[in-house]
């Protein structure tokens, strides 16, 4: 026998109730002493009859963790709860135990030579060769940089414009989208769409609209830098235009001035939202524009920053969302730091790796990063102050707005220190804020920092996964979590889905049964659809429900569904190490300090994650640590094959009401707690009931209610159920609330009413809404250690409810302030945009309170005119039934500032090293001796990895139920000749005459094409080229990179000429493509073929 100590510090003590919970189970004839430290009192002696245990219990709770309970027949009333309690327990063999830190993932020692699968710093840039960048809204991407650089001469613009006026003398057409690079103006930097082209007269060139308001200098201004500022064409993504059918026309009465946009299936688009407009004949309608009202899912309105006119109905017009996230080389120090740069709903940037690690049974994978959850703003160029109003002035944007709250570090004056809230935002680079002393420097000296913290609506996410499946850190509304992502819960039925359509539908297979989609969704929860992920934004039925974005795939009937579920710990529930000093590191985690982050894991199906950082005295330390075996009735996600990710996005929290909210009602409770909402803030409440209808309204709240215990027993003699705390529950069964895993006699996930809390520790449930009389329930005991469920209850509160916005009202507000009065506050809501003369683009209400407004940004001159408000929706307050099969979706409105991330570097290592199997050589190969004239260079072939999957068997894309994510590594090319040529390898390049991609066949999962003679190639990298001479001869290709799949897949049937700004289908529109061309170097026309063979990494 051993005898040893338990190394847990999380264990509780309840000195009143006499309860000591252990973690772990240990046998009562294991279990040796407990002496409490602080006192020096033996409370259990296993030897003593005065100090044994009144109750024993070994249990395991709703998520699989065991704990051994002990009720104490010492008296330790006298005691207090956070006395340290030593616990002895003899073990049956002596064992050495390393720390977690020294056994692999796989719980190995850690003496197997480990393996690197990447290098990936970014000293020179940001490595695109590995890594690929995507910024979406609602699942949507806009355009990419194409190689295609434009040939410019200047940019000019004005101050208080947002029209740039680019110079060249071949303009493309109207409606292109373009990326723009490094000019002297943040605000120009982009993808965009052209408005209008000049092709004669004093100005030949194109205009497009920039993120806002060119904010300094007087007169015409050129923002080209002739070193380094480069315009591309940009390229569209496959299906990236909305609505189906766009219509639209000048708006009147509250919304003159605008346009409004009808859509012909649903758009998917939220108040705030980046759009571009494209095709219309009408004047001041084209360009790159914010969304200020959505009346429904089909109709939506923006403002033009002149008054639109002519032919706004003409034309064919597009509608394309227009995400505003990129990514930037850190050259200062080596990283890379990406936004989404707006606070507006649904906006995704990504950062993922091309290559997707392969797992090895029996191996662990680890992964490693350094990063900041919370950046400070770089390069902070001044903070001043006036009195104990101090104004920031940052060289680049500094994304934040009113409410932000900043913290301000390392001023050698400490009145300016601390966390504050933003009080008004002047500019994109400047802000202000308040301090309670004026400082004595009216000028800050010092290395000072200046960090926005804590915002909601944002979620930042860091380490191995997809949009599917994974294990990484998330720092969410100031709390940091590890989360574990799987697709792998198939969703009962079969669907039925068309091309190009938002509207999923029950498919009814010879077994007669349909989708449950009400009993096992609801909004916000995001689907898998033949390998392609869409997230539900409404529920009309069981049988049918609305997806974002629009189907991908071919029409097909008896598709299954699998739903994309994740498991999350908060930092107060990790069972290691809670970095919050409570520990046995006392290591303290500061998200506004760069941290190493670790992570590895084994599959199998059911290997365990380890979660953790390195502390402050350089050791790795594992703060969470789950295991997946004996718990789950599947694999806990689909493979062990995962890429490196890093994200940041404002997908918003998002719950269902749990009761009928009508026109008048100044509470919405919902059917959990909502603690990823802000205390106050904008609500989009709808209820879905076809493909393009629904009840939509924007509330306002001041308050809110948020209850999460755990239940820790059932007495069935009073028909109580006993937490930790009934603070915030109210008596008279009014109050929803749920629990989220069956216990007693209660059902999961149901909606019951508060009926009665009788002490501040028990209460009742009632089935009856307005009932004080509890249901009879029955005896259950678990612990705070091991709980039977969690209970979780919410409400919003003073919900203002949705106003029908206001003009021809007088605003008084001074030059450079947001603060001020208006002559009537009837109409107004925060929330709304505010379209007038010197105002801001994409301004909105920040508060309203009678006469007195604040707005998000401050005016460009004092008090505006023409001042419209917007309504955001319906302009008045709708009713809303509670129905358990049309669920009421609620949302928060946008985040409340703009989230972003900085990486530097990522490692991913296999311990033990990968080893290669055995595996087939593939091949594809011309066979013809096409001819090439003298100097002439044609395409041979191209080769792809096959855009679906399943079964072993490849098709295109949607046709199998997985994007393929298998890496086609390369072997060999080998060239046949009867002359000299000059061989190329292109990746990615864009065929002249069209190809068609077949099947390699047998096992492999790759496609090829055989492109005609005269075929040539446009864009594409060159990435490998040989002189090849008469005869056959063979080149090497090991060191050339793997060629894989985009994020999103894509790839159509056929190898496509496309031209700019058209879709392409070919990487990062599909999977990457490598092509093979040759020249003719010899004096005659020469016969040529080519074969690749490779390899495929498929597991």
């Amino acid at each position: 026998m051993a005898r040893k100590t338990i190394q847990s510090n999380y264990y509780l003590f309840d000195a009143s109730a006499r309860e000591v919970i252990i973690p772990g189970g240990i046998q009562r004839e294991n279990l040796i002493l407990i002496t409490n430290v602080k006192d020096n009192k033996i409370v259990y002696n296993f030897s003593d009859p005065e100090l044994t245990a009144t109750t024993y219990t070994i249990q395991t709770d709703i998520r699989n963790v065991t704990t051994t309970r002990v009720v104490l027949a010492y008296d330790t009333t006298a005691m207090s709860d956070s006395d340290q309690l030593q616990i002895i327990y003899d073990d049956f063999e002596e064992t050495i135990k390393p720390a977690e830190t020294y056994n692999d993932a796989v719980n190995k020692s850690k003496v197997s030579e480990a393996q690197s699968q990447i290098d990936t710093d970014f000293e020179y840039g940001t490595q695109d060769t590995k890594w690929e960048a995507l910024a979406m809204i609602n699942n949507n991407p806009f355009a990419y940089k194409s190689q295609d650089a434009i040939v410019i001469t200047e940019i000019q613009t004005t101050t208080g414009s947002r029209e740039m006026a680019v110079s060249c003398s071949t303009p493309p057409a109207a409606g292109s989208a373009i990326y723009v690079q490094d000019t002297t103006f943040p605000g120009a930097n982009g993808v965009f769409i052209i408005d209008s082209i000049s092709t004669s007269g004093g100005f030949v060139g194109f205009k497009y609209t920039a993120k806002y308001e060119w904010p300094s200098g007087t007169g015409g201004t050129d923002i080209y830098d002739s070193a380094r500022t480069v315009i591309y064409n940009g390229i569209h993504f496959t299906g990236s235009d909305l609505g189906g059918t766009i219509t639209l026309a000048t708006a009147s009465g509250t919304m003159a001035g605008s346009i409004q946009v009808d859509t012909s299936q649903a758009h998917g688009l939220e108040v705030g939202n980046e759009i571009a407009v494209a095709g219309s004949s009408g004047t001041n309608v084209n360009g790159s524009w914010e969304i200020a009202r959505v009346e429904s899912p089909t109709r939506f309105y923006y403002f033009p920053d002149a008054a639109p006119s002519g032919s706004v109905a003409s034309g064919t017009i597009k509608l394309y969302p227009r995400p505003q996230g990129n990514s930037i080389h850190r050259a200062f120090d080596g990283g890379v730091k990406f936004s989404t740069n707006s606070s507006s709903k649904n906006q995704q940037a990504i950062r993922q790796t091309k290559r997707y690690f392969r797992y090895q049974s029996g191996k662990g994978v680890s992964f490693s990063t350094g990063s900041i959850l919370e950046p400070a703003i770089p390069n902070i160029d001044n903070i001043s102050a006036s009195g104990t109003t101090v104004t920031v002035v940052s060289s680049d944007a500094h994304n934040v707005t009113r409410d932000t709250v900043v913290d301000v570090r390392s001023c050698d004056d400490n009145n300016y220190n601390g966390s504050y809230a933003v009080t008004n935002v002047i500019d994109p680079y400047t802000f202000e804020y308040v301090v309670a002393s004026a400082p004595t420097d009216s000028t800050a000296s010092g290395e000072y920092t200046v960090t926005p913290t804590n915002s909601y609506g944002t979620r930042l996410e860091i380490g191995m996964m997809d949009q599917q499946n994974g294990v990484f850190f998330r720092y969410a509304s100031g709390n940091l979590s590890v989360v574990r992502r799987t697709s792998t819960f198939q969703l009962s039925g079969k669907i039925t889905a068309t091309a190009g359509s938002t509207l999923v539908s029950s498919y009814t297979g010879p077994n007669l049964q349909g989708t449950k989609f009400s009993k096992q969704l609801k909004p916000g929860d995001n689907v898998v659809i033949r390998g392609t992920s869409y997230r539900v934004d409404g529920i009309i039925s069981d049988t049918q429900m609305v997806i974002f974005p629009d189907y991908r795939g071919p029409t097909a009937n008896s598709i299954p569904v699998t739903k994309t579920v994740e498991t999350e710990w908060n930092q107060s529930d990790w069972n290691i190490d809670r970095c919050d000093g409570s520990g046995k590191t006392g290591y303290t985690l500061d998200p506004t300090k760069m941290q190493m982050f670790y992570m590895d894991y084994s599959w199998y199906g059911a290997g365990f994650v380890r979660w953790g950082f390195r502390a402050l005295n350089g050791d790795v330390i594992y703060a969470h640590k789950i295991p997946n075996n004996n718990q789950n009735t599947e694999a806990y996600m689909r493979s062990g094959n995962l890429p490196a990710r890093y994200e940041v996005n404002t997908l918003p929290p998002a719950t269902v009401a749990s009761r009928s909210f009508s026109s008048g009602d100044g509470t919405l409770y919902i059917n959990n707690a909502p603690t990823h909402f802000p205390t106050s803030g904008t609500l989009r409440v709808r209820q879905t009931s076809g493909a393009t209808a629904g009840i939509t309204e924007y509330i306002n709240y001041t308050g809110k209610t948020s209850v999460v215990q755990d239940v820790i027993a059932v007495s069935a003699a009073g028909d109580t159920i006993e937490v930790a705390s009934t603070a915030g529950l109210s008596p008279g069964g009014q109050q929803t609330i749920t629990f989220d895993t069956p216990f007693s006699n209660i059902v999961s996930n149901k909606i019951y009413y508060v009926a009665a809390v009788p002490s501040a520790t028990t209460f009742q449930i009632t089935s009856t809404i307005g009932s004080s009389t509890g249901i009879a329930l029955d005896d259950a005991t678990g612990s705070p250690l091991s709980p039977l469920s969690r209970a979780s209850a919410g409400s919003f509160t003073g919900c203002v409810r949705e106003k029908a916005g206001a003009t021809g009202v007088s605003l008084t507000m001074a030059s450079g302030a947001s603060s001020g009065t208006v002559s009537s506050g009837t109409g107004i809501q925060k929330g709304q945009r505010v379209i007038g003369t010197n105002i801001p683009a994409d301004t909105f209400v920040h508060s309203i309170s009678g006469s007195n407004i604040a707005l998000s940004k401050a005016v460009t001159s004092a008090n505006p005119t023409g001042v419209i408000f917007s309504p955001l929706g319906a302009a008045a307050a709708q009713s809303f039934t509670y129905s358990a099969t049309q669920p009421i979706g609620v949302e928060l409105l946008g985040a409340t500032s703009v989230p972003q991330i900085s990486h530097w570097g990522s490692s991913v290592i296999m311990d033990g090293r990968l080893d290669d199997d055995r595996a087939y050589v593939y091949t594809a190969a011309t066979k013809r001796q096409g001819g090439i004239q003298s100097g002439q260079t044609r395409a041979i072939i191209a080769l792809r990895v096959a855009p679906s999957v399943d079964n072993g068997i490849s098709g295109d894309f949607g046709t199998r139920e997985l994007v393929n994510r298998m890496q086609l590594v390369l072997s060999q090319v080998d060239i046949s000749s009867n002359g000299k040529f000059f061989v190329e390898l292109v990746l990615n390049p864009i065929p002249s005459l069209q190809g068609t991609w077949v099947p390699v066949g047998g096992t492999s999962l790759a496609q090829f094409a055989i492109l005609d003679v005269a075929t040539e190639f446009t864009g594409g990298e060159v990435i490998f080229g040989f002189y090849s001479d008469n005869g056959v001869n063979s080149y090497n290709l090991a060191e050339v990179k793997e060629i894989s799949n985009s994020i999103l897949g894509g790839g159509t049937t056929t190898y496509n000429v496309s031209t700019a700004p058209n879709p392409t289908g070919v990487f990062p529109d599909g999977p990457e493509v490598l092509a093979i061309r040759a020249t003719n170097i010899t004096g005659s026309q020469k016969g040529i073929d080519a074969r690749f063979s490779w390899k495929e990494a498929q597991a």
